[in-house]
């Protein structure tokens, strides 16, 4: 390879890995003890509450399906995700 295009290669790969990294990251959900976690539920407001019972549904949705293994579709993916981060 031309000696130009290896630092750049390397520029690619460790922009790769930050990206991966972030995603990671932002997919991870936080951690909370239990006690913080009751505190925070009841501070929630009636849209907050509405969003965690449409979370909470959504594994029940696609056990429903009428098929031997249920599988996660990438907008059932994505729908947890985002709901999941609030």
């Amino acid at each position: 390879m031309f000696p130009v295009l290896i630092p750049m290669k390397q520029r690619l790969t460790l922009c790769f890995h930050a990206l991966h990294n972030g995603i990671v990251r932002w997919m991870k959900p936080r951690s909370t003890s239990l006690l913080l976690g009751m505190i925070a539920d009841l501070a929630k407001g009636k849209s907050q509450l509405l969003v965690e019972n449409a979370l909470l549904r959504k594994p029940l949705i696609i056990l429903r399906r009428q098929v031997k293994r249920p599988a996660c579709r990438k907008t059932d993916r994505f729908l947890l995700v985002r709901a999941a981060r609030g």
